[in-house]
């Protein structure tokens, strides 16, 4: 695909303020809802609508410049990534501590903010080459790219939609501080408990609206998983003898198994047979930013080292990079998924394996900072690649994008530290516990310490792996039919967050069999309901670990979006 021309320049200082400003609010909502949710869907809709509705609104005398809005929204959805590659991994440390009597050391905020920027400020510019191959020459989907693109050319950027979302989300975010005060944990069927079956109602707007965007393959993936797991596995388990504590371990450790399984398999079944071809746009001469990889390399090592990762396994983490944020980019723009945390893995893995042959010790501290930093980078990779496919697209300026990405990252990756420690403070005994609701965490910790049922884990890794390698070879109207990933999330996290997901995706299949036309008004809502129970619940997070009462903060909050409410019925009048 060939970039098109165009006369106006899209990066304006008024382009990076909004960017900066909504990548800080996407970082916070987004590490709320990864782990409330155990997912982080795209955030590149809500963007797309919130920075074109600023923009919009601030430019009432005159035409919207929808390259302005494009880079805004770019930088904006940066964000949400970066607070995934942090979520996903670090709170394994907490769960190490908790569950296994470790003693690993929570990393200083403003080290690994400066080592988290780093990983993102790498993983962007060593995706710059990568645009050449995968958008003009392959032209590979990018669905969220391709989706807010479609958006920016419909026009679907007004004040009407800011309101619109800005009413769902302040909805949204009264009902889940209510919800938080007054029935915390949901409804417990009780009849199917006695069973052996367990299943509460959980009323999370947020899983509503991620199953819609997941979509039904997904989606209904996720529920198959759970009731696989929660409504058969679970009770025979108990009833040959398991406790209820050992029989959710064991479909927890089967749920993990299949998460990584599903992920190297697809990197034994598409990746490697394509590693020349997906490694080849990195080695290209005769570009000019290409004399900034070995200093910015080098420099990542430093701060690795900084964080008290050995020499040896920096040097390798930054090698691991190099060829993860290719392979996450290719898987993005294939699949529009990309599981960060298992690259994190795959790399900390190989380097565990490399000190163990030589004889050297790698602490789990030092693991974990390796995890992290190959996650984010491999995150920002990711979104990257859907904010160069809707450039391609729409005719912005490709450099463009790159600048305010480049900007956005910095300003996240130092952020997201203290976004995840604020979120900690506040809901330590909600998110934080033996039980914590994000499966990726959980995982990255099992890869460091090992895991409670191996044989287990094993089993379901071989069967994911198996599953992928198959998939690989089915007929295309075959293929996909069932995705081993969230199959794997909903054995994990089990019927309460499966039935939202499932009932979004049924949603969204309903759409998108009979009522096409709606489909954009459904990202609108989803993406407004996400955001604002995401935003309540970091901002509740914020009052409490700043010592105000929970009950009497929630109050303040609900006040505050109760007047943004009704700012935004006046807003969608005008």
């Amino acid at each position: 695909m060939s970039e098109r021309k165009n006369e106006n320049p899209g990066f304006t200082i008024r382009a990076a303020v909004i960017a900066v400003s909504l990548t800080l609010f996407l970082l916070a909502s987004s590490a709320y809802i990864a782990l409330k949710l155990g997912a982080q869907p795209w955030p590149i809709i809500f963007a797309v609508i919130v920075s074109g509705g600023i923009i919009k609104v601030l430019n009432r005398s005159g035409k919207v410049n929808i390259h302005e809005v494009n880079v805004a929204q770019a930088g904006a959805s940066i964000g949400g990534l970066v607070a995934a590659g942090i979520v996903f991994t670090l709170p394994g440390i907490i769960y190490l501590n908790q569950t296994q009597q470790t003693d690993i050391a929570w990393p200083s905020p403003w080290i690994l903010g400066i080592l988290t920027a780093l990983a993102g400020v790498l993983g962007l510019l060593l995706s710059i080459p990568l645009k050449y191959t995968f958008i003009d020459k392959e032209q590979l989907p990018y669905p969220a790219g391709t989706a807010g693109a479609e958006l920016l050319k419909l026009g679907k950027i007004g004040g009407r939609q800011l309101a619109v979302i800005m009413i769902l989300g302040s909805l949204a975010a009264i009902f889940g501080l209510l919800r938080d005060m007054y029935f915390p944990a949901g409804f417990v069927i009780s009849f199917l408990a006695t069973g052996g079956i367990f299943f509460t109602i959980l009323p999370l707007p947020l899983a509503l609206g991620g199953g819609y965007i997941l979509g039904p393959k997904a989606g209904f993936s996720w529920f198959a998983g759970a009731v696989i797991g929660w409504g058969i596995i679970v009770p025979v388990l108990m009833n040959s003898g398991f406790d209820k504590t050992a029989a959710r371990g064991v479909v927890q450790n089967l749920g993990m198994g299949l998460v990584l399984g599903a992920g190297i398999g697809f990197l034994a079944s598409y990746v490697i047979p394509r590693l020349k071809s997906i490694a080849a746009p990195m080695l290209q001469s005769g570009r000019q930013y290409l004399k900034f990889y070995p200093l910015v390399s080098l420099i990542a090592i430093g701060g690795l080292i900084t964080a008290e990762v050995p020499w040896l396994a920096a040097i390798l983490t930054v090698l691991g990079v190099w060829l993860m944020v290719a392979v996450a980019a290719r898987m993005t723009g294939e699949t529009n998924i990309d599981p960060l945390e298992q690259f994190g893995i795959f790399v900390g893995l190989i380097i565990a394996m490399v000190y163990e042959i030589i004889a050297l010790d790698l602490n789990m501290y030092a693991s974990f900072m390796i995890v992290a930093f190959v996650s984010v980078a491999c995150a920002v990779a990711g979104d990257s690649g859907h904010d160069y496919k809707s450039a391609a697209i729409v005719g912005t300026r490709f450099f463009d994008i790159v600048r305010v990405d480049l900007i956005a990252v910095v300003v996240a990756g130092f952020a997201a530290p203290f976004v995840l420690d604020i979120i900690h403070s506040g809901f330590k005994d909600q998110l934080f516990t033996p039980a914590m609701p994000a499966p990726q965490a959980k995982l990255v910790a099992g890869s460091i310490f090992g895991f409670a049922y191996p044989q287990v884990f094993i089993a379901g890794f071989a069967i994911a792996f198996v599953w992928e390698i198959i998939n690989s070879f089915l007929p295309g109207k075959y293929k996909n039919r069932v995705l081993m990933m969230p199959l794997g999330i909903g054995l994990f996290l089990g019927l309460s967050y499966a039935f939202p997901i499932a009932l979004g995706a049924a949603i969204r299949y309903y759409i998108d069999k009979n009522r096409q036309h709606l489909y954009h008004s459904g990202l609108l809502i989803a993406a407004g309901v996400m955001g604002g129970e995401g935003i309540a619940g970091f901002a509740n997070a914020a009052l409490i670990s700043s010592g105000s009462d929970p009950v009497g903060g929630a109050w303040i909050l609900i006040g505050i979006f109760a007047i943004v409410l009704l700012i935004s019925f006046r807003l969608r009048k005008d």
